[in-house]
């Protein structure tokens, strides 16, 4: 970091902006110098200050002194380090990512201020945005100078399908908190914020914060574990995983889950509205659909006696599910699918889902299920046996024979369905979807990656359907 451009150069930042004064009568001259000094911030914090959320009584703000009046020290601090961050990610192919990644640190930090000001008002709640905000610090360096390992970590989540979490720590022999704490040590941060980064804070709930060091720590903490459940978990599993965190953090935070609940949909309000006053490249739910599918794990439908799981039938030292897991991935990853499953035909006219990737899969895969006396869409897909690219499921042509569940469970707009077929015979079928409108299909379908990725999943099924000893 220190002899390359980019985020090398945050640390000052970071540190200059850290300590600013929170009494805003004793210390607006210096801060005042210190904005100015910046013309993308002096130029950001005019314009939130001029905006349709902060306008008070038609006055126009056109000095910093009045927008630090009208903003507050928080939002200035806030607004200067996800400048700072963002004067840093031009032109890079891990541009978007990154992007993504500040608004769920601006997010953190916004929760860890809010909950500072609810119940300990005794300490400084600009101090705890500030910790909140470098909370993916690890995750943010690690992905805009390790690129290339964090892709090989992506690679070898698909091919293992292990988490996110256990492919970093196999890639880089270290995780993204350890990076995050290593490199606040580094910097030379201040106490609050580097202890704010440590990341083992035990197993057992910690006890009520006695002083400013431990509240930030855990405030911190806290309010990065609800970050992840809302920007990387599944959206199935983010209720209970805040709920469990509430309930850890409840009595060292004075945490009540009605309030905390109500608190972090403020502040995804808040976040979004700031994002668009500075106009960032990217909002909430788009940072979310983005960090969410470099934590989605493939999942499965299948027994432990199922033929497909079993070692006796594995190809190169895997079984035919892990491979059907990790071609899955390969396909969903490079076609950018919402959702992509391995359905396979049941009795004489069914379709069942048996593995998938993608929102909320372990729910689509288990409702994806046709059968009945009733006809379906996907059922006369199948029955075709050839390559079909659905533009709008909307469409009157479909419409009727779209299942009640399909509109409920997936919801997806646009798919394709690619049979898989052995000497003219059907094993399965590849089912992948987009939530938007798509007016046409993916190329390369049918030739490429993709038409060898298609005979591994052949070769999957046929190894599985194979008689055993």
């Amino acid at each position: 970091m220190d002899s390359s451009p980019g985020f090398a150069g945050l640390g000052a930042s970071v540190q200059t902006i850290s300590r600013l004064g929170d009494d805003l009568d004793g210390g607006t001259r210096e801060i005042t110098a210190t904005i100015l000094r910046d013309a993308a911030l002096t130029s950001k914090l005019l314009r939130i200050s001029n905006s349709s959320r902060n306008a008070r009584g038609g006055r126009n703000v056109s000095t910093i002194d009045q927008a630090l009046m009208v903003l507050g020290l928080n939002t200035v601090k806030s607004v200067a380090l996800s400048l700072a961050l963002l004067g840093s990610l031009s032109n890079k192919p891990q541009s978007n990512q990154l992007h993504a990644e500040i608004v769920a640190a601006y997010f953190c930090g916004t929760l860890a201020c809010e909950i500072t000001r609810l119940n300990a008002p005794r300490f400084s709640a600009q101090e705890a945005q500030v910790c909140g905000l470098m909370q993916n610090l690890g995750r943010m360096m690690a992905t805009y100078y390790l690129y290339e390992d964090i892709e090989r970590s992506r690679a070898l989540q698909a091919e293992k399908n292990i988490t996110e979490d256990e492919a970093v720590l196999e890639t880089l022999g270290i995780s993204f908190d350890n990076i995050g704490a290593a490199i606040a040590r580094h910097w030379c941060l201040p106490d609050v914020l580097q202890n704010s980064l440590a990341p083992d804070i035990g197993k057992a709930p910690p006890r009520v914060a006695a002083n400013a060091l431990t509240w930030h720590q855990l405030c911190s903490s806290f309010c990065r574990r609800v970050t992840d459940a809302l920007f990387r978990l599944p959206d199935n599993r983010e209720k209970i995983e805040i709920a469990r965190e509430i309930e850890f953090f409840r009595g060292a935070l004075h945490l009540k889950e009605v309030e905390i609940r109500e608190l972090i949909d403020k502040c995804l309000l808040d976040t979004d509205a700031l994002l668009a006053e500075i106009a960032f490249p990217s909002n909430v739910d788009q940072a979310r659909t983005l960090l969410r599918k470099a934590s989605e794990r493939v999942l499965d439908m299948l027994s432990s006696g199922d033929r497909l799981t079993q070692d006796s039938n594995s190809i190169g030292g895997r079984t035919p599910v892990e491979v059907i897991q990790q071609v899955l991935r390969l396909i969903h990853d490079k076609y950018n699918f919402d959702h992509t499953l391995i359905c396979l035909p049941d009795s004489s006219s069914g379709l069942i889902a048996i593995a998938g990737v993608g929102k909320n899969a372990s729910q689509v895969t288990a409702k994806f299920r046709c059968y009945g006396p009733k006809p379906d869409l996907f059922r006369a897909i199948m029955a075709r046996k050839t390559d079909m690219f659905i533009a709008d499921v909307r469409s009157p042509t479909y419409v009727k024979l779209v299942p009640e569940w399909y509109s409920e469970v997936v919801g997806a707009r646009s798919f394709v369905m690619l049979p898989l077929l052995s000497e003219g015979k059907l094993l399965g079928m590849i089912y992948a979807d987009y939530s938007e409108l798509h007016s046409s299909a993916p190329q390369e379908l049918a030739e490429g990656s993709m038409l060898e990725w298609r005979d591994q999943l052949i070769q999957a099924l046929q190894s599985g359907s194979s008689k055993t000893s």
